[in-house]
């Protein structure tokens, strides 16, 4: 994604957003492998994390650094269903 931004975006914001997504990914795995006491904090650095890349990934729009479409299509089929997972998640934890 990154490769296709302007060189004064790419190594900051390109990067942010690659950086934040692997976060999410390593923050998933890490929630699954601790106890339910330790869960609902993984849980809760998740969700920060996934606002920030979602602002992110906002910022890259609006600077024309992705099109409208390509964020239209990462808003419809990953940014709301992860973030309808993770609000699940929460609830879960929240419960237990």
């Amino acid at each position: 994604m990154k490769e296709n931004f302007e060189r004064q975006y790419k190594y900051s914001l390109g990067e942010e957003i690659i950086e934040l997504t692997w976060d999410c990914m390593d923050l998933v795995v890490k929630a699954n492998a601790v106890s339910k006491e330790k869960k609902k904090k993984k849980i809760e650095n998740l969700s920060i994390t996934f606002d920030q890349l979602k602002i992110r990934l906002r910022i890259a729009q609006e600077l024309e650094q992705i099109s409208k479409g390509q964020y239209s299509h990462l808003q419809t089929n990953y940014v709301k269903e992860i973030g309808k997972m993770i609000g699940g998640w929460i609830n879960w934890s929240n419960n237990e």
